[in-house]
């Protein structure tokens, strides 16, 4: 059918309001599953230390006669270890013309704007806690990551080798060796490692292709739960193993895509914080505002033999 002869339609009309909704959609990445299961400690300079200290071995001849003179033993000595304080930082910039501005979705720019950039930087510093990094105090400061302290535990392939020791060699991290097969074995091996080396492992950090894989370990088979009738139960996310309760926490940007499984001690873990999401203005140049957040922190690996690691793992 024919339009009516000089009727007005929205095609033609001036003056409709544009329809804009007052909400904003973002699908983006906010969790923290490390920095937000460990604790936290304070940082009173950029080079942090704490000290650690190791009990002797179980001695089974440990018998000695009657009236025997003591012969007396050397004092255990604490060893002292350290990591440096890494500066990360981000800012925003909005003119004077937008601030003032009827805006959709949020009151002010620069209030959404310093959100975005509160979320990025602490999905930064997760990653920077969990990762490779090596020691760098010189010029810009970077903290000694996750797997670059993981040295008593580690599963690796063949050709992959552990970071050195750091209190010889600080600036030094893990080699990745060939990718393999993540399995039930090669997991619960590196548990009992953890477990005889005195840690409690509580939860195991893994990429998405390893926590499907964990899904599927043949542990889950003799599982025994109550399913809704309207649900299936594929995933796995608390394992029962012979060493405690271990949650599995799919992470989704560890390094290189997740080819390392980190299992951890949360009690022997911290972030330590010189200056803990800071923020403050620049002096104003124009018509300009910025303001800038940041972290001064640390990775305080309070004993790196309370964790594990199981490196080199396929990603697909």
């Amino acid at each position: 059918m024919a339009t009516v002869t000089n009727s007005q339609t929205t095609a033609n009309a001036i003056g409709i309001r544009e329809d804009l909704t007052n909400n904003i959609h973002r699908v983006d990445v906010e969790d923290t599953p490390f920095t937000s299961r460990v604790g936290t400690a304070k940082a009173k300079q950029p080079l942090h230390e704490w000290q650690t200290r190791s009990l002797s071995a179980v001695d089974t001849a440990n018998a000695v006669p009657e009236g025997d003179e003591v012969a007396r033993s050397a004092g255990t000595q604490n060893v002292r270890v350290s990591n440096v304080c890494q500066i990360s930082r981000k800012d925003a910039t909005t003119s004077g013309t937008l601030e003032a501005s009827d805006l959709a979705g949020r009151n002010r720019e620069m209030a959404l704007q310093m959100a975005d950039r509160t979320i990025e930087l602490r999905k930064d510093c997760e990653a920077i806690c969990l990762s490779n990094n090596a020691f760098d105090n010189t010029g810009t400061r970077g903290l000694r990551g996750f797997e670059a302290w993981i040295r008593t535990n580690a599963s690796r392939a063949g050709d992959g080798a552990d970071p050195a020791d750091p209190n010889v060699t600080p600036a030094t991290t893990a080699t990745d060796g060939t990718q393999r097969a993540f399995t039930e074995t090669l997991w619960l091996d590196n548990l009992q490692e953890i477990y005889s080396a005195g840690g409690n492992v509580k939860f195991a950090l893994m990429g998405p292709f390893a926590k499907r894989t964990a899904s599927g370990f043949t542990g889950r088979s003799q599982a025994r739960e109550n399913i809704a009738r309207d649900r299936i139960q594929q995933a796995t996310n608390l394992f029962a193993t012979d060493f405690g309760d271990v949650e599995m926490v799919p992470h989704r940007y560890l390094r290189s895509a997740g080819r390392t499984v980190y299992n951890i001690d949360p009690s022997n873990v911290k972030v330590a914080y010189l200056r803990k999401m800071v923020r403050f203005p620049l002096a104003k140049i124009g018509d300009a505002e910025t303001r800038v957040i940041l972290n001064e922190y640390t990775l305080e690996m309070c004993n790196e033999k309370a964790h594990g690691v199981v490196a080199d793992l396929s990603t697909s």
